[in-house]
């Protein structure tokens, strides 16, 4: 495995940090830090059960983007807007003399889109890439964007992208994407965990945090809990059919590495994690709903 450490761009608000994940496989992601505190600390209190997790751990929720450079280089996701600057510096660094070839989009929110416009604007030749369907893309400037559908793939050179159905929706026009050569399967705002900046897991892949203080059962807890906070319609599933859909899903894509948007990488031994996220998403399906009558 790669263990260069994360290059920060930035501070507080503002920053990123850069990782690869593979060779050719970079991880962007912005983190807090000494910030969680003053933004996460209330994080539980909305829960109907704050009082029985974990209440005195103070989080943070990072946002994060994927860069694969290849002959083509595709860029998954954007962050935010309020990390523009440092993001555009670490493209610079990842990309060095290469061009951004497509920035991919997997569903229109800041932590996910809202930095496309000004990535594109330095990357004007990139081609912006999103989900077929969308009625609304002139307001978010991805008009003219080359709209994919779950199966098409794209070839970057050694790297080939499929785009996946997305199997929990956060919002109406939603998509994943799979990278063939290294299994690496981006989530968007499914199965993802937390971490503590004040126990130095900012920018850490879960196997580093798993060496420290964080356990499987606090992963299958925070399954639970982004689950429960991304996914209100849970209140209407069923838990059985919930967890037959995610072993369906894995068999039909050979998974190596976990990449959502909002936790820490899932870089080896994948499959041992399945049993824990389909345990966070059957309790996550029996929490109470406000929204439930």
């Amino acid at each position: 495995m790669i263990n260069t450490p994360a290059k920060l761009f930035g501070e507080g608000l503002e920053r990123v940090a850069v990782r690869p994940i593979t060779e050719n496989i970079w991880w962007i992601t912005h983190c807090l830090g000494d910030l969680a505190a003053e933004f996460y600390a209330d994080y539980f209190a909305v829960l109907p059960n704050a009082e029985e997790y974990a209440g005195k751990r103070v989080v943070d929720y990072p946002f994060s983007a994927f860069l694969i450079v290849d002959e083509k280089s595709m860029l998954i996701d954007t962050v935010g807007p309020k990390q523009q600057d440092a993001m555009m510096e670490a493209l610079a660094y990842m990309l060095g003399d290469k061009t951004l070839d497509y920035i991919w989009i997997s569903h229109i929110e800041l932590p996910h889109a809202g930095n496309a416009a000004v990535i594109k604007r330095r990357y004007p030749e990139a081609k912006l890439v999103t989900l077929a369907g969308g009625d609304h893309y002139e307001l978010h400037a991805l008009d003219k964007a080359i709209q994919v559908a779950p199966g098409d793939v794209m070839t970057l050179g050694r790297h080939e992208v499929e785009m996946v159905d997305a199997l929990f929706v956060d919002h109406g026009l939603s998509q994943w994407c799979f990278e063939r050569t290294t299994g690496l399967m981006f989530t968007a705002d499914w199965a993802h965990n937390l971490h503590e900046p004040a126990c130095n897991e900012c920018f850490m892949f879960l196997d580093e945090m798993l060496a420290g203080q964080y356990t499987h059962d606090l992963f299958v807890d925070d399954v639970k809990v982004n689950a429960w906070y991304q996914f209100p319609w849970l209140a209407w599933a069923d838990e059985d059919e919930i967890v037959t859909a995610v072993d369906r899903f894995f068999e039909q894509y050979d998974v190596k590495i976990l990449a959502p948007s909002h936790g820490n990488i899932i870089r080896s031994d994948f499959k041992q994690y399945i049993p824990m996220i389909k345990e966070g998403m059957r309790r996550a399906v029996q929490m109470p709903f406000s929204n439930h009558l």
